[in-house]
């Protein structure tokens, strides 16, 4: 599981095929980039970005845990109120934790990154 006293900074560029590369400061498990970019290739604009962080809070209000909320390459399941899981669907990284707060903020992140690169 990744968890750091100071608050963890992800960034995200576009990189030749238009896939969102992230990158998380201070760095961490190159599997959790990995997982953290393929939950990312099925959310393609910014828009789509928005809808999924606002059904992530949406069903964080009304399930609190144990819900699952996917891509079409990866599923994010809240494990409980300190910690999400993300799951791999094809083979492309090992199943792994990231802290429930560094999850919501790097979705945060991604939207803000998502924007700019629309505008």
């Amino acid at each position: 599981m990744t968890r750091s006293a100071a608050r963890a900074i992800w960034t995200f560029t576009l990189d030749e095929d238009e896939d969102w590369v992230p990158f998380r400061e201070p760095a961490g498990d190159e599997n959790l980039r990995r997982a953290v970019e393929t939950l990312l290739m099925g959310i393609a604009s910014a828009g789509a970005a928005e809808t999924y962080l606002a059904a992530w809070r949406a069903d964080s209000q009304r399930w609190g845990t144990g819900f699952s909320l996917g891509t079409a390459s990866a599923t994010a399941r809240r494990a409980s109120s300190e910690l999400v899981r993300l799951i791999d669907l094809y083979g492309q990284f090992e199943d792994c934790d990231i802290a429930a707060d560094e999850f919501e903020t790097m979705l945060q992140d991604h939207v803000a990154a998502a924007r700019t690169a629309e505008s």
